[in-house]
């Protein structure tokens, strides 16, 4: 979650997103980006979009694909533990920044805020039924890192590193409180 983006880059890429095609990388790195941008900027989407005639749909178009690429899991990763659990913070981010995004901008509640509700609570049941912890999301996080920058064993930097993800937003940041919070800004709304 903690990725470099460029956000003008990536509002020009989500402003043409919908209904074009463009190369799976690009989608899967965009979008990766644009999670950020949008946890730092929830009304980000009303942003990109204040100007298109066709605003509501091209939103709900953003959201659908969005939530497509975080959800969609290669055999590998079904696979590997560590890697479902890197997945699940991934996922876990992505659901964080929308329900903020519900939170903020009436536009979202009401164009995408149902498929944002059903996506927050299936990884909800997901995190209830495999038990995931603080410390294991911490593990994996740091165990993957470690292997990435090729640093040596775990030890005295896992631990450092442990200690500074676990105060990361991601990690600690409750999806539960987030999906009723999203859940009161939807029906606020009625």
């Amino acid at each position: 979650f903690g990725l470099f983006f460029f956000p003008p880059a990536i509002s020009k890429v989500m402003a043409v997103l919908p209904g074009k095609s463009i190369a799976a990388p690009l989608v899967d790195a965009s979008f990766h980006s644009f999670g950020r941008m949008l946890w730092m900027s929830p009304n980000c989407l009303d942003e990109i979009f204040a100007n298109d005639p066709n605003q509501d749909e091209k939103i709900a178009s953003v959201v659908s694909t969005y939530i497509s690429v975080v959800t969609s899991i290669s055999v590998m990763v079904m696979l590997s533990a560590q890697a479902q659990k890197v997945v699940f913070i991934d996922q876990k981010g992505a659901a964080l920044s929308l329900c903020l995004a519900v939170c903020r901008s009436p536009r979202v509640a009401r164009v995408a805020g149902q498929s944002i509700l059903e996506f927050t609570r299936r990884l909800l049941e997901l995190e209830a039924k495999s038990k995931i912890d603080l410390n294991a999301l911490v593990e994996a996080t740091s165990g993957t890192t470690r292997k990435v920058v090729g640093d040596g064993p775990l030890g005295d930097s896992a631990a450092r590193t442990a200690e500074i993800l676990k105060s990361d937003p991601l990690l600690t940041v409750s999806l539960k409180d987030a999906c009723g919070n999203a859940e009161k800004a939807m029906t606020s709304m009625l």
